[in-house]
């Protein structure tokens, strides 16, 4: 029986890549303190400098990704919505730029743009995701100019201009190459997703145009029922689709129907079995909390103890700037754990989160329900 060649998987270079960029950079640790009639001052001043390229180079190469997307955005007819970096977000709000403060969990950046309107069926997507990777490249180029140019004059050069090169090699090439890490496809494994499936296309645009008008103060329940239909063969497994389903959850909740969203988080954590956990945390998230608010008895008590474990607690806590996870904190003190100090405590970080959140509609969303677990 004739052996079956191996197939080549690109995710195994990406250790290789990791420890490319830095041993690249930890080899120019070494080149001016090797160098002759250097002290230890210059040495220890030389892993000092490294250290601090490392830290900057990451956030640079953060800022400079979404900058690609967003210049390969408005090249393609998207236009701007929001740029975020960490939890600092600059949202386009009445024609003017504002600043919030405002994070996912497990996201560095994204830049926000609402995208063209679909003609036959698709839209311009390959440039928008190449932007990003592109965009590392060309900064990882520069830096190796400017280290060639200024080795000779500026002792530290390796530390810093290799560095910062290194950095954007790797997330050039991670972000390119058609990946999913952490179950998470990356830009090029979305032009590979987005060129072979139509249904991907779909799931993509909308993801970006709820995004976008969420952003700009619309309501969930006000987007249209047909955006949020799935098919008895809806793959909830993956990622882009199945954000779509929780967009759809969300929505349900919006519109109070508590029974219909309650349906769809059971059938997004049955079907999605292979999901990523930060959109099985997501509908966990909001199935808590529809547990939370029905009727009282001993079946619903023991899926509130079922869902609300150390694992969610974690995520809960790493969401913190997000509105929603206040409100079901708010829910659990009130209706499950009954501490009286710990619901006004609760109560009090949803409306200090609720003043400085970037997003309008999702505000009075979030109140309108605060109002039904008072009436509870």
């Amino acid at each position: 029986m004739k052996k079956e060649k191996p197939k080549f998987k690109p995710q195994s270079i990406i250790p290789y890549a990791v420890g490319a960029a830095i041993g690249l950079a930890a080899f120019f640790i070494g080149y001016n303190a090797g160098a002759e009639g250097t002290s230890d001052g210059t040495e220890i001043l030389a892993v000092a400098v490294a250290a601090a390229s490392f830290v900057i180079g990451l956030l640079l190469h953060i800022i400079i990704h979404e900058a690609g997307h967003l210049v390969c955005g408005l090249l393609s007819g998207y236009k701007f919505v929001s740029f975020t970096v960490a939890n600092i977000m600059l949202v386009k709000e009445n024609g003017r730029l504002t600043v919030k403060k405002f994070s996912m969990a497990g996201v560095g950046g994204q830049c926000l743009m609402s995208p063209p309107e679909p003609r036959d069926s698709s839209f311009p997507f390959v440039l928008y995701n190449l932007g990003g990777g592109l965009m590392n490249f060309l900064f990882s180029a520069v830096s190796v100019v400017l280290f060639v140019v200024l080795k000779d004059v500026f002792p530290f050069a390796g530390e810093v201009f290799l560095m910062f090169a290194g950095f954007g090699v790797f997330f050039g090439a991670s972000n390119l190459l058609p990946l999913k890490l952490g179950g998470v496809a990356t830009d090029g494994r979305n032009i590979a997703s987005l060129r072979k499936s139509g249904q991907a296309r779909r799931a993509f645009w909308l993801i970006l145009t709820v995004g976008a008008r969420m952003a700009q103060g619309e309501r969930c329940k006000d987007l249209p029922a047909e955006w949020f239909e799935f098919a008895d063969d809806y793959d909830f497994n993956d990622s882009v689709l199945a954000n779509v389903a929780t967009m759809g959850l969300g929505r349900l909740i919006d519109r109070h129907d508590f029974d219909g969203a309650k349906i769809l988080a059971e059938r997004i954590l049955d079907k999605g079995d292979k999901l990523i956990e930060l959109l099985k945390n997501e509908a966990r998230c909001e199935l808590l909390f529809l547990e939370i608010i029905g009727e009282p008895c001993q079946e619903r008590q023991e899926a509130i103890d079922r869902l609300y474990t150390p694992e969610l607690i974690k995520y809960i806590k790493a969401s913190r700037t997000q509105l929603s996870k206040h409100r079901l904190m708010y829910a659990y003190e009130k209706l499950v754990a009954g501490d009286e100090k710990k619901v006004e405590r609760a109560l009090g970080v949803f409306n200090k989160t609720c003043r400085a959140y970037p997003f309008s509609g999702d505000r009075e969303s979030e109140r309108e329900l605060i109002e039904i677990i008072d009436r509870k």
